[in-house]
């Protein structure tokens, strides 16, 4: 008897189970560093992070952690930046560097054939670098270049100015860098950062793909038993008092520009606050993913924008919401106008049950591509240690997305989007923005 296959009908979408986050294994280097280990995959390539203490954050001269870690590349134990850059690439290996409000990262991807090789060339560029003053030159001038030309767009503009609006000007997480911070960077500047920074007792490394007992000992070799603690005492972290601006609605003047960049936000609850995993969720729904409110109606039916966006960005000392757009210059006060119209509906109307569902999957979806591999858990990992989390967050966040209500989310909108406390940020043609006002 033959079957007639359902072409027309789709299949019902089953439920997911719930999603917890392996366990790492722990190693200890002999001058005490800890490894975290995500011994994944049967390729052999693995990916090696070190991660310091310090960031944007610990900057005496604002510049300094990013200048120095990418310094890093450019010359060490005697190497030229060409010799660096040839001997990874001859070796199929790629490496990177970030610097974050409080971490810098250096990331090496390798083939584990390899390993002997890389990651002493690692080592050589976190444990001795040379920072030699020609390479220094010609990279400052041109972050120099780079900043000159961000600073000519209004989306950069906007940004700066918003964060500087919730923070204070002279925060960290506020401060604007510019062409006259990085003049006055030198070489010696970026020494001493290493010295404070880059070091054994501000180090944490995490690995990932396919663990092998090679790198285990490669690690030990060239981040263990030579790698002394120096002599130098650790500074404590200052701490900055944040001075959130007394003006909500702040234009930065672009002359002659076509588009207006938008930000708007306000000051919100931390991680450790029990309704965080709702503010997300309500973050998510507002604008979120591709379908979200503001992507609806803003973009899809308005045609206001290409794309709009809002996301809760959780600082150690202070976190916040900001809605991100660009957008026609004659089109920045009704954008504004609809995305409080956005905010309005979600304070006074629950969200619908589908709608709560598809938003649900969109979370859990994305935590589900969290285990896709051994190098976006260790991701996690790193964010895990990056925000002082336990293992356990990722299932806690897991329930609290599968738990939530509709009325949950109604009170968490009604409790934490208050349009008369959000900070407005247009970076635009001021001559051709009608007057701003935050509704009543």
């Amino acid at each position: 008897m033959n079957t007639i296959l359902d072409r027309i009908t789709p299949p019902a979408v089953g439920a997911f189970p719930p999603l917890s986050l392996p366990e790492p294994d722990r190693y200890r280097l002999s001058n005490g560093i800890e490894v975290v280990a995500c011994n994944q995959g049967d390729e052999e390539v693995c990916r090696i992070d070190l991660m310091f203490d310090g960031g944007y954050y610990a900057d005496t001269l604002p510049g300094t952690a990013s200048l120095t870690l990418l310094m890093l590349k450019e010359g060490a134990a005697g190497k030229s930046s060409e010799t660096i850059a040839e001997a990874f690439d001859y070796h199929g290996a790629w490496l990177q560097t970030t610097t974050s409000s409080h971490y810098q990262y250096v990331t090496l991807y390798t083939l584990n054939r390899h390993l002997d090789t890389c990651i002493g060339l690692l080592a050589d560029l976190v444990v001795r670098p040379d920072f030699p003053q020609a390479e220094f030159d010609r990279l400052r001038e041109r972050r120099i270049q780079q900043l000159l030309v961000q600073n000519e767009k209004v989306d950069s503009l906007a940004s700066d100015t918003f964060l500087a609006q919730i923070f204070g000007s002279e925060h960290p997480y506020g401060r604007t860098v510019t062409p006259a911070h990085l003049e006055r960077i030198t070489t010696a500047d970026l020494k001493a950062y290493h010295r404070q920074h880059i070091r054994p007792d501000r180090c944490h490394i995490f690995i990932a793909g396919k663990v092998t007992d090679r790198l285990l000992d490669n690690l030990e070799q060239h981040f263990g038993q030579s790698w002394p603690y120096p002599v130098e005492a650790l500074q404590p972290e200052a701490r900055y008092p944040i001075c959130p601006s007394g003006q909500h609605i702040v234009i930065t003047h672009k002359e002659h520009a076509l588009q207006s960049g938008i930000r708007m936000g306000l000051p919100v609850i931390n991680r450790d606050h029990p309704d965080f995993f709702a503010l997300k969720m309500l973050c998510t729904a507002l604008g979120g993913y591709f379908g979200s409110r503001l992507m609806s109606n803003i973009r899809e039916e308005k045609g206001y924008t290409y794309g709009i966006a809002s996301s809760v960005a959780a600082m150690r000392y202070g976190s916040y919401l900001v809605i991100s757009t660009q957008t026609g210059t004659e089109f920045t006060r009704p954008l504004i106008d609809e995305t409080f119209a956005e905010i309005e509906r979600l304070r006074n109307e629950a969200i619908p049950a589908d709608e709560l569902t598809v938003v649900k999957n969109y979370l859990r979806g994305e935590m589900a591509r969290t285990l896709d591999s051994p190098f976006s858990i260790a991701d996690y990992y790193l964010s895990l240690k990056a925000n002082a989390l336990t293992i356990d967050y990722f299932a806690r966040q897991d329930e609290a997305i599968r738990r939530l209500t509709a009325h949950d989310l109604l009170e968490a909108a009604r409790r934490y989007l208050c349009p008369q406390q959000f900070y407005i940020t247009v970076a635009g043609d001021r001559n051709h923005i009608p007057p701003l006002a935050l509704p009543r």
